[in-house]
């Protein structure tokens, strides 16, 4: 099978102080694929390292067997990567309409003739977009009087307009009741099929609701990786993470 994402021996240090120990982690394409692990596990750096936003101090990332190491978000953007953050990233000042006309026009699905002859090929893309994430009738309001759920989904248009095929999801539920959450669970399944995911999540029930197979970062290195089963099931991370006695 072809693997989306590959990180291999990747460490970061911050001065004297390290964060990532060697992490070794391959994504299949089309898969879902969750990150966990306890608060100062390196989570959080790890998914600022293959977004581009810091640089590894040593290892290798490669995007759909392209050595991407190094190469910052805006570059690797163009190359297939798009990311959601925890807190959103949304123009609160421009309608919901226009914030998803900024991702498409910012894609690799908008050519530069699209841009500048066919602005009805943005609008087009715009409306499909906003009709997966199921904001079409909230178009024209202002993206800073959606509520926090709508927010959540307009962040995750805003990755999918970018024509990403690996999507870095960070907490997608975070801040959500169990009504809001499993919605945007079945959001989120619904509108990335044949996609790849890679989410950080510190909801257990969502984790294991949404994906194909977990890793588990402890202290800077991933200590299993398994389907939801095996991971509820290994003795070691049960003990690292879930609490439980091995």
């Amino acid at each position: 099978m072809n693997i989306a994402l590959e990180l291999k021996h990747i460490t970061k240090h911050f001065d004297t102080t390290q964060i990532l120990r060697g992490v070794d982690l391959s994504i299949r394409q089309g898969e879902r694929h969750a990150l966990i692990g306890p608060n100062g596990a390196g989570k959080s750096t790890l998914f600022d390292l293959i977004a581009g936003r810091t640089q590894p101090t040593s290892g290798r990332i490669a995007l759909n067997g392209v050595d991407v190491t190094g190469m910052r978000a805006h570059r690797l953007g163009r190359k297939g990567l798009a990311r959601s953050f925890q807190n959103t990233s949304v123009f609160t000042g421009l309608t919901v309409r226009d914030n998803v006309r900024c991702a498409v026009l910012g894609s690799r699905v908008a050519t530069w003739k699209d841009r500048w002859f066919r602005s009805s090929v943005i609008d087009a893309e715009a409306h499909r977009v906003l009709a997966a994430i199921s904001l079409l009738d909230r178009s024209d309001a202002l993206a800073t009087s959606l509520s926090y759920a709508e927010l959540r989904a307009l962040d995750l248009g805003l990755a999918l307009a970018a024509g990403a095929s690996v999507l870095l999801l960070d907490e997608p539920t975070a801040g959500m009741n169990r009504a809001e959450a499993a919605r945007a669970l079945a959001l989120i399944r619904e509108t990335t099929q044949g996609k790849t995911l890679l989410i950080v999540e510190h909801d257990m029930e969502a984790v294991f609701a949404l994906a194909d197979r977990i890793s588990v970062l402890v202290q800077g290195r991933i200590i299993a990786t398994g389907t939801p089963a095996e991971i509820a099931a290994h003795p070691v991370v049960r003990a690292a993470y879930l609490g439980a006695t091995p």
